[in-house]
């Protein structure tokens, strides 16, 4: 019997295989999508003038004259606010092309009936006088007029007006060429083209024999061949001795930045964490996956090389690492595996709607193949498991195999359907995503100690942000067919999905030091702690890498993060909040002592103040003969034993941790800071991005001010200074030098005004000042709440001095929101930064 049985769950199993096999077998490519460069319709204006006579076509006179203008106001009014730079030159190519032709011709009937314009004017005057293309980054799309006819007793004459709009560097060279008509056969054998340089000379002509030449106009005729005119700004001298610097200020703050963030990330791991052998072999393994990244820079046809190390084999090596480093095997059940599952099945049956819909199989064979391999495989585990006698487990292993049949006949057809080159368009992301996903669950449990279900779920969540946006996953093409499209990018670096993954791996690696800060912040021992100094210090460094332009590597232009030299300011300021003098604080264990610091502490200052009273109206009291100096001496006595009994440094009650955890203190530091950051979202604007990491990366302006507060709370023992305030002084000359160095070269600029830096340097400081101060006030009542103590014994409302410094942090708020108000769209664009330009498809 139980040879019987076994024969039955065996023969069930190959049945559902069968049935899985049959359909990919059976399963037709589907057909493409019609591509964008399909064969154009015959174009009218080249057919009629086909059907001219010889004679008619000879008659025919092109010319062109290209006019060069700066672009004014009017001009300038429809480009999107912000995309103009006052620093560079706007210019304004306008076109103009005249076609004078006889009455009888063809072409003129043809004009006169407008044949698809406007969307054809492009098509006419390229075929006729051809293309005519202008150097330099477009600030608005090329604009046509509407074709002008003018006709006398003698011809007619068609004029086509063309403006172009460009924005180049007051020291780039303009150049502009003219191309060949694309009309076969040509519509006119010879154009005369006319430019008018304005505030421009011409520098170089390529293919050119000048018919007239003076300094206001060069007219030449061209055939049927491409020709070039290089023109020179009037203002633009050209040196006779190129001044080559041997030093770049970029690239030495790079190599050091590099090498001082190295550091640092090499220390916050601690030497325990190098000991272990799994840890090095983790590095190991991930230094050698690190190159074959760069594959598709070099060689783009293997770039699959790269995709299989990224969504591959990294996650199962990060996975195998937090096999052996935590101490239990993952706590997933039979219902998690039901769970897994039965998604997996919700994704496949998508796959197998996208089969049915686009042909791939029909609707017949889907339902036979689906219901058998289901049903089988269904049967095979019930005849395996039936000797169990628990029909829970029965059941469950009979719907566990039909959810992984139905999964594995969706995986099957959607290889097909890859490898027939016509697929879901995201149904390789999602794929990516889910092997992405392993990364950031093995890196969460290791950082934990523990396997978590919510953190599988966040994880896979992240992965898919990471991959893109929800409005890009539900679009309504993303599930359709593979309809190329424009990809979205930062600066000249395409997001594929290997670079998102790339850039999801540095926001993993920045959460991780997070994580790691809060690990070692479960104890005060981390105030002191040289791993956890490191791990912050890494923190604020990664926070202020700005990456900008693009260098050369093996004769492919890369961009690279040309790290600014805020990231090393950053580094210098927290050291220096760190490591100055400071008076040796009892730290209190429990809140109980921590109150009677505070008590005692303010006890003190009673007592110093009632000693400065006897001082002061002593000796008047004395000369009247109110008071004896036997009496003095006794009053002078009692305070200084009273002084001497609550010791000589009682004061640093309030520059302790209050009894709280590093990380406790930390973050609600950072709450404080990042609450006082919000409002100037009106100035920097709220942040972009079409992933979760590059949204994050083009908000970091929001948590870096909140960051050097986490450094606050966090070390708060630690940094200059014995009170709250006077720490919060500290702290705000560390945050400004750090947030202005960034603007260092921005406000050396000559041609900004002087009021434009005024305004910037007037905002950056009143967000420090008022987050810092603010953050200072906060600080010391906090101290006080925690003692059960009212604040007013340490800052009485009624007293003038006690309201200076936030009576200063209100005052620059209010200026800053006044210059923010006033900010041009200069001060604009140098808030927001220009580092780095994204582009992605509207």
């Amino acid at each position: 019997m139980g040879k019987l049985r076994l024969t039955i769950a065996f023969g069930l199993a190959l049945v559902s295989l069968g049935a899985i096999v049959w359909c990919t077998v059976a399963a037709r490519p589907v057909a493409g999508p019609a591509t964008l460069k399909s064969t154009p319709a015959p174009n009218p204006w080249v057919a009629a003038a086909a059907r001219a006579d010889p004679d008619v076509g000879w008659a025919r006179k092109a010319t062109t004259e290209v006019l060069l203008t700066r672009a004014d106001t009017d001009d300038l009014e429809s480009v999107p606010e912000g995309r103009i730079d006052p620093r560079q030159r706007q210019v304004k190519v306008t076109v103009v092309h005249r076609l004078q032709m006889a009455h009888e011709d063809p072409l003129t009937e043809a004009l006169r009936h407008g044949s698809g314009f406007p969307g054809t004017l492009q098509q006419v005057t390229d075929a006729a006088f051809g293309a005519v293309k202008v150097d330099g980054p477009g600030l608005a799309p090329t604009t046509r007029l509407a074709p002008i006819l003018t006709s006398d007793t003698a011809d007619t004459t068609a004029t086509f007006t063309v403006t172009l709009l460009r924005q180049l560097p007051q020291e780039q060279l303009l150049e502009i060429d003219f191309n060949a008509p694309n009309a076969f056969p040509l519509i006119v054998t010879s154009r005369t083209i006319a430019v008018l340089p304005g505030e421009w000379t011409v520098l170089r002509q390529e293919g050119i024999t000048p018919q007239r030449e003076q300094e206001e106009r060069l007219e030449f005729a061209v055939g049927a061949y491409p020709v070039s005119v290089t023109l020179a700004p009037d203002s633009q001298g050209f040196a006779d001795v190129a001044v080559e610097e041997d030093f770049s200020w970029a690239t030495a703050l790079g190599v050091l930045t590099a090498v001082a963030l190295a550091f640092f990330l090499l220390r916050s791991l601690g030497r325990g964490w190098w000991e272990r052998l799994p840890n090095r072999e983790l590095v190991v393994g991930l230094a050698l996956a690190a190159p074959t990244l760069l594959i598709p820079l070099f060689a783009e046809e293997w770039s699959a090389i790269a995709y299989v190390i990224l969504f591959v084999a990294v996650p199962a090596l990060v996975l195998r690492h937090s096999g052996r480093v935590l101490p239990t095997s993952p706590p997933w059940n039979t219902r998690d595996l039901l769970i897994v599952t039965g998604l997996g099945v919700v994704v496949g049956l998508g796959m197998l709607s996208w089969s049915w819909l686009h042909g791939q199989l029909s609707g017949q064979a889907l339902l036979a193949g689906g219901a058998v391999a289901a049903l089988a495989a269904a049967g095979s585990a019930i005849a395996f498991s039936v000797d169990l006698g628990v029909r829970l487990v029965i059941v469950r292993l009979a719907v566990l195999s039909a959810e992984a049949a139905i999964g594995l006949l969706a995986l099957a057809l959607w290889l097909r359907a890859l490898l027939d080159g016509v697929y879901p368009p995201d149904s390789t992301r999602l794929v990516l995503a889910l092997g992405w996903a392993m990364i950031p669950i093995a890196a969460i449990a290791v950082a934990t100690k523990q396997w978590s279900r919510g953190a599988v779920v966040g994880a896979v969540l992240v992965s898919l942000l990471v991959q893109g946006w929800p409005t890009e996953w539900l679009d309504a093409g993303s599930w359709s067919l593979a309809v190329p499209q424009p990809v979205p990018a930062i600066g000249s670096l395409p997001l594929d999905p290997i670079v998102r993954g790339v850039l999801g791996l540095l926001l993993l690696g920045f959460v991780m030091l997070v994580l790691r800060l809060r690990r070692l912040g479960g104890d005060l021992s981390a105030i002191g702690n040289p791993v956890a100094e490191s791990t912050m210090i890494a923190v604020l460094m990664v926070l202020y890498i700005t990456p900008s332009g693009s260098t050369t590597l093996a004769d492919i232009d890369v961009p690279l993060p040309l790290l600014a030299i805020t990231s090393i300011v950053a580094w210098a300021t927290a050291r220096w909040l760190l490591s100055g003098p400071r008076a040796v604080v009892d730290e209190p264990v429990t809140q109980e002592q921590h109150r009677q610091l505070i008590r005692a502490a303010i006890h003190r200052r009673l007592l110093l103040l009632a000693e400065q009273e006897l001082y002061r109206f002593g000796r008047g009291r004395i000369g009247a003969g109110d008071l004896s100096m036997t009496d003095f001496e006794q009053q002078r006595t009692a305070v200084e034993a009273a002084l001497r009994a609550h010791g000589r440094h009682p004061e640093t009650a309030f520059a302790t941790a209050a009894a709280c955890t590093p990380w406790h203190n930390g973050v609600h530091a950072f709450t404080v800071s990042l609450l006082l950051s919000l409002p100037f979202t009106l100035v920097y604007g709220l942040p972009e991005g079409v992933d979760l990491t590059t949204f994050v990366f083009d908000g970091r302006y929001l948590i870096t001010l909140p960051a050097f507060g986490f450094l606050f709370g966090y070390f708060y023992p630690r940094i200059r200074g014995t009170q709250p305030m006077t720490k919060a002084l500290h702290l705000t000359a560390a945050a400004l030098l750090t947030e202005l160095s960034g603007y260092l070269s921005t406000l050396a600029e000559p041609d900004i005004g002087a009021m434009d830096k005024a305004q910037v340097v007037g905002i950056v400081v009143g967000q420090v000042m008022l987050v810092c101060i603010g953050l200072g006030l906060f600080w010391e009542w906090r101290i006080m709440h925690l003692a059960d103590e009212p604040w007013a014994r340490v800052r009485n409302l009624r007293s003038v001095r006690s309201l200076v410094a936030p009576t200063v942090a209100l005052v620059l708020a209010v200026g800053t929101t006044a210059a923010t108000s006033a900010a041009g769209q200069t001060v604009d664009r140098i808030l927001k930064g220009e580092q780095v330009t994204m582009t992605f498809p509207r």
